[in-house]
């Protein structure tokens, strides 16, 4: 009788710990510290409300502006910036080891991500059938008829859904076809198209571009080109 009880409490401490360490793995959230502007919510639950300065984000919150462009700034100093008519996802949000790693689904519209280097938490961002894992600076995307990436100072690695991996190098303007092929990477000297997509503030200008290409690693490769082949320094 005492061996069955000793036993019973065992398997009630093991199940404890196990919830315990699932619902802070599965039901964290991260708090917002400034917000702007309407934010729209829909959770898992079906409960629609608004954002404000005391809300805290959770997994499965579908975010959505309307009429205006809105910005937030959560705990850890990240800053949302979401034009007009703009949705996103956050697909689940963990903790572990005092680290959040927070999934983040761009879903429409155009959003600015900036993220402080100094940030211990992870954000992945997914887009269409793309990836960029454990993202920091600071990052434009637009998703219209076709995609597009403003790319500030960061290596970026954009994953694809079959594994293939494609580095966009700092300061460069990114468009992605709707097949999934890259069109084209070009320098960018500027952010004037998208400042007026996002409220003022939101959009940092690029500065000393020629400066900071200095900093830029290079790679000497060789790729072929309408059957010839080509070499140079490429970036990494």
């Amino acid at each position: 009788m005492i061996y069955a009880i000793k036993k019973l409490l065992n398997i009630i401490g093991f199940s404890l710990i196990f919830f315990t360490l699932s619902s802070s793995l599965s039901y964290s959230d991260i708090k917002v510290i400034f917000i702007k502007n309407t934010v729209h919510v829909l959770d898992i639950y079906g409960k629609r409300y608004t954002l404000n300065k005391s809300s805290k984000i959770k997994s499965g919150d579908y975010l959505r502006t309307r009429k205006n462009p809105a910005i937030l700034f959560l705990t850890d100093k990240t800053k949302v910036c979401l034009s007009n008519n703009s949705s996103l996802k956050i697909e689940n949000i963990q903790l572990a080891a005092n680290q959040y790693e927070i999934n983040l689904s761009f879903k429409k519209g155009n959003i600015l991500l900036s993220v402080p280097n100094n940030s211990q938490n992870k954000y992945n961002v997914i887009f269409s059938d793309y990836k960029i894992n454990n993202f920091k600076d600071e990052i434009i995307i637009s998703k219209q008829n076709k995609l597009e990436i403003l790319n500030f100072n960061n290596k970026l690695k954009l994953m694809f859904k079959d594994k293939k991996n494609l580095n966009i190098p700092p300061y460069s303007y990114a468009k992605i076809s709707k097949k999934e092929n890259l069109l084209e990477i070009d320098n960018a000297t500027d952010a004037s198209q998208y400042t007026n997509k996002f409220l003022q503030g939101c959009v940092n200008k690029i500065q000393n571009l020629k400066a900071k290409k200095r900093d830029w690693d290079l790679q000497y490769g060789c790729v072929t080109q309408n059957g010839r082949l080509v070499c140079g320094n490429r970036y990494k």
